[in-house]
């Protein structure tokens, strides 16, 4: 896995591409710089990842995967950030999130009741004094990118993330291991996500 703190304009990342003359048809079609530096800086980390020249495509789905290859790549970036994570497994999943409120403020949209029951009763234990090494909004974040994780991961459509990506009652921390139950498919896979939280962003993965 690599991460990329984007702080180049995308003329310098594009300059930084091995076959500079295949990417420009694609690069052409982006419009807004920002969304040229994300594309830009995940095919560099891909570039190093895998050492050399290597494309990206998309299924029908809009999953990224890499023609002529056995390695499977997920893709998430964030403001100021992209992530590539390469692995041998079928499916893998990457998220990563900047630090804000959102995650908590559209909690109902995405989490079920049990889930909102859990984060409300680590709020109770915050207020009566016990120390949480992470705030609501930054379990809210893990949560979030733990189902959006998931969801790369499980490689299906018409996902309801509240009824179909379960979390289980975990323990807050800085970095940690948090399982995830799908009610999606007929096997109802069940997904260890490793967590990190930084002071630049909350990154989850499953490999």
């Amino acid at each position: 896995m690599g991460i990329w703190k984007i702080s180049e304009s995308w003329q310098e990342l594009f300059d930084l591409l091995i076959n500079k003359e295949a990417y420009y048809p694609d690069l052409k079609k982006i419009q807004a710089d920002k969304r040229k530096q994300e594309w830009l800086a995940t095919r560099l980390l891909l570039q190093h990842l895998s050492g050399g020249d290597t494309y990206i495509s998309y299924q029908k789905n809009g999953a990224p995967f890499l023609p002529g290859r056995t390695d499977h790549i997920s893709i998430s970036h964030t403001q100021g950030f992209a992530a590539v994570l390469l692995s041998k497994s079928p499916h893998p999943g990457v998220d990563i999130e900047y630090h804000s409120e959102r995650a908590w403020r559209l909690r109902k949209k995405y989490m079920n009741e049990r889930e909102l029951t859990f984060i409300m009763s680590l709020s109770d234990h915050k207020s009566k004094g016990n120390a949480l090494t992470t705030d609501e909004t930054e379990i809210a974040t893990i949560c979030w990118c733990a189902k959006e994780t998931a969801y790369k991961a499980l490689g299906e459509t018409e996902v309801d993330f509240s009824e179909h990506l379960r979390i289980e009652p975990f323990c807050p921390a800085k970095e940690g291991i948090l399982i995830l139950n799908e009610r999606r498919t007929e096997q109802k896979r069940s997904f260890k996500i490793n967590y990190r939280v930084t002071d630049d962003f909350i990154l989850t993965m499953h490999t």
